[in-house]
């Protein structure tokens, strides 16, 4: 006996398309989806996503490689200077009125640095009187800055501390060492040795 199946209906060429396409979508979406995860996986630079982490993490790295470039050169820039080992009155001008800050032994030059440590001499040096250059320097930090420090002539790390908010103060490198620069940007008590009285104010001259 014969089997007699029901004639399909004629579609149209607009319906075939759509069938068509019903049928081969789910397969493109698939395969789409493979390669971007493919892409993804590969970390391909063209599919990066904007503001992606990696720029962030390669910036970081490059912020601290010049921030230890900094303190090295900071250092060794620390370590080449001479420790103050005096004080003496630094006269501004032919104005009468001078700076009492630490200087070199039996020299005019204030190019000296104090750190940490300085109890009072550097190492094994044991020349000059570096107690009265750490004395000079925090009775100076005491009035011009407002702190309270122990005017013990070390160079503790109270001293390290206020330095680093003066550093901080005025825009320089935070390394807490007192030096040439520390030294020519923040402020002084002026004094004027004929007269021998002290400045009521505070400025940087020099």
């Amino acid at each position: 006996m014969a089997l007699h199946l029901p004639s399909l209906p004629k579609l149209t060429t607009r319906k075939t398309v759509v069938i068509a396409l019903l049928v081969i979508s789910p397969f493109a979406v698939a395969g789409l989806a493979a390669k971007g995860a493919h892409d993804s996986s590969s970390g391909h630079p063209g599919n990066a996503a904007p503001g992606g982490a990696a720029p962030a993490v390669q910036l970081k790295a490059k912020d601290a490689a010049a921030e230890t470039a900094d303190r090295t050169a900071a250092a060794q820039a620390a370590a080449a200077t001479p420790q103050c080992l005096y004080a003496r009155v630094v006269p501004i001008g032919k104005t009468g009125w001078g700076i009492p800050m630490p200087s070199l032994w039996n020299s005019p030059s204030t190019t000296c640095n104090l750190m940490y440590g300085d109890d009072p001499f550097r190492g094994s040096n044991h020349r000059g009187d570096p107690d009265t250059a750490i004395r000079v320097l925090q009775r100076n930090l005491n009035y011009c800055y407002g702190y309270r420090l122990t005017v013990d002539g070390i160079y503790g790390s109270n001293t390290r501390g206020v330095i680093k908010a003066v550093q901080r103060r005025h825009k320089l490198a935070v390394d807490g060492i007192y030096g040439p620069k520390t030294r020519s940007a923040m402020n002084w008590r002026l004094y004027a040795t004929k007269t021998n009285t002290w400045s009521k104010n505070c400025s940087s001259p020099l």
